[in-house]
């Protein structure tokens, strides 16, 4: 049975672990069998390591910032700003992790009376990096000091005109390093630095912008403690205007919304930040506000973060300025905050409504010019909505098992294109290799996500560059985690995994397969996004409530259902348990019995 093809083509791979390992490891740890099942299929089996994923601490994860190389001299130009009363200005970008990002160093050089000016890029004007625009806003404000998060990195030429005009910068980023040349700037904070070793089991190299801001305020409150900034001494120099250390803890709810929206590795320090703010629920009153506009009560688990907080912020700068999410952050009023967040989840309701019109046609592109028969997967159009290619692109992976690429094109025939992959393809080197091919005006990224722009001219031979070096050695599989059978307690099974919380990048949720199920009732919901079902089975409870999400990339999926209605599934899933759905399987795949 194990080798039948499911209804999206993906193998269907039943994990298996020897009895005794799992028994002993469980004994070890101190965890259900199930527990250790699904660790050891992450693999995981040292039992110290297990422990610290299992309770993980920001004491024991939070590395000695000045071991990142550059952070010493960021932090020292950074407090002779302050000293000086130099003009700073922060400079971001445009997605949820530069916008928290800024956020953080915004927030807490107003909270020691150094308010910086700051800006956001619009994604459509100004483009990913350090814009003209923005250079420009510095040089007319007469800025001393630029501090560049989530880019910068690659941004050789923009800093060059920084230091031309006068203005020192300082950047603190995580993307990978393209070039074999560095900046010319005072410090690169950024553990994705060629030159950057990683530091104990702390798992720099996974940090997101937000993350590598937070250690270096970190670096930047010890080093002005050490200077008596927080006692009226060498710093101030009117004792009376002593001021209170910031509480960095009440970081963590924004730096975890960061790491989660970023699709950061769930290992050593983000590990301990996301759970730490899970339990301890620290956000700003702008999250907090937005939080009722999605009628969440609280945020109880990291799919809270990165599917419902994450996309209503990110609304803000894929359909017009981000500065509307900065705001959400900083606002000081119950007023002012739910003003936007309400605005915010309008946007993303907009933005949801947009992503299915150019998913349809995106699909519709594909399969007229037969593109599924490609290694990869390359669609473009003329006036597609820029904000919301990156979103189409991560479908129709999804939808083909395929990296793909999405691009629209405006009216000068300049072409800004998302991609997103699959595993075993690095997006930004392969986006990196094209551009200095000449296949692209620019591009670069993540190993799973990136961006680039392009002319039409390029389009062939981009296509063509992708369809040679995309690897077609890549087989969609499923790694089953559990078989459920007629003894098992879906809920009892739900409270062992929970003990693994929080899930993400690294450590995904186990999936689960549930033998001939009935599917009993369908119903659409959300405009018919996604289809709510009941499914019926030889388990405790006898009827679950079932979800399939995005169903315009999963006709594949629902079409066989429909067609078949009555008959006896199989089904791979996750059980999810959530305030708003209740306790409910998030069918992942399907197949007849």
């Amino acid at each position: 049975m194990h080798t039948k093809i499911s209804f999206s083509g993906k193998t269907w791979n039943f994990m298996r672990n020897n009895n005794e390992t799992v028994t002993e490891l469980a004994r070890a740890v101190g965890v259900p069998e199930l527990v250790s099942s699904i660790l050891l299929n992450r693999g995981f089996s040292d039992v110290s390591e297990i422990k610290m994923l299992l309770d993980p601490k920001l004491k024991n994860t939070i590395p000695d910032p000045s071991l990142l190389l550059d952070m010493d001299k960021g932090v020292e130009r950074l407090v002779g700003a302050i000293v000086n009363n130099e003009k700073i200005m922060i400079l971001g970008d445009y997605d949820v992790d530069g916008v928290t990002a800024t956020y953080l160093i915004v927030k807490y050089l107003s909270d020691i009376g150094y308010p910086p000016l700051y800006r956001l890029p619009n994604r459509f004007t100004d483009g990913y990096g350090i814009s003209n625009g923005a250079l420009n806003a510095a040089i007319e404000n007469g800025v001393d000091l630029i501090v560049v998060v989530d880019t910068g990195t690659s941004c050789i030429d923009e800093i060059g005109r920084a230091n031309q005009a006068g203005i020192d910068s300082v950047i603190i980023d995580h993307h990978s390093q393209v070039y074999d040349t560095l900046p010319d700037a005072v410090a690169i904070i950024n553990p994705n630095r060629r030159d950057q070793v990683e530091i104990g089991c702390s798992h720099i190299k996974h940090l997101c912008a937000a993350g590598v801001v937070f250690i270096f305020l970190i670096a930047l409150q010890r080093a002005l403690r050490d200077r008596g900034f927080f006692n009226g001494g060498e710093v101030i120099n009117d004792s009376s205007n002593a001021k209170h250390a910031p509480n960095l803890l009440d970081m963590t709810g924004v730096v975890a919304i960061g790491t989660m929206c970023d699709v950061m590795e769930l290992k050593g320090i983000n590990r301990a930040i996301v759970k730490y703010a899970i339990l301890n629920n620290r956000y700003p009153l702008g999250i907090k506000r937005l939080l009722q506009a999605l009628n969440i009560r609280k945020i109880s688990s990291a799919d809270d973060l990165g599917f419902f907080v994450g996309p209503a912020m990110n609304a803000a700068g894929r359909l017009g300025d981000p500065a509307m999410a900065m705001k959400l952050l900083l606002a000081a009023t119950d007023d002012e905050a739910e003003s936007i967040a309400l605005k915010l989840v309008s946007m993303n309701s907009k933005r949801k409504m947009i992503e299915k019109r150019m998913v349809n046609d995106a699909v519709a592109m594909v399969k007229a010019e037969q593109l599924s028969r490609n290694p990869g997967i390359c669609v473009y159009g003329d006036g597609w909505h820029e904000g919301v290619i990156g979103i189409v692109a991560g479908r129709l992976k999804d939808k083909f098992n395929k990296p793909s690429f999405v691009i629209s094109f405006g009216e000068d025939g300049i072409g800004k294109g998302s991609a997103r992959s699959v595993p075993g393809i690095h997006l930004g080197e392969l986006l990196a290799t094209a551009k200095n091919e000449g296949l692209l005006v620019s591009g670069g990224g993540h190993s799973q996500a990136g961006g680039f722009t392009i002319t039409k001219d390029q389009i062939a031979g981009f296509s063509d560059f992708i369809n040679s070096t995309v690897s077609t050695d890549y087989v969609p599989t499923l790694d089953i985690d559990y078989i459920i059978t007629p003894m098992s307690d879906l809920t009892q099974i739900s409270r062992d995994m929970s003990v693994i919380e929080p899930f993400g990048r690294g450590i995904e949720k186990p999936l689960i397969y549930m033998e001939r199920v009935k599917i009993e009732w369908t119903k659409k919901i959300c405009s018919g996004a996604h289809l709510m079902l009941w499914i019926s089975g030889e388990y405790s409870p006898k009827k679950v409530k079932a979800m399939i999400f995005h169903c315009s990339v999963k006709r594949n999926i629902l079409e066989p259902i429909e067609q078949n209605f009555g008959d006896m599934f199989d089904v791979v899933g996750y059980i999810n348990v959530h305030e708003q759905y209740g306790q409910s399987f998030f069918v992942e795949d399907v197949r007849t019995s």
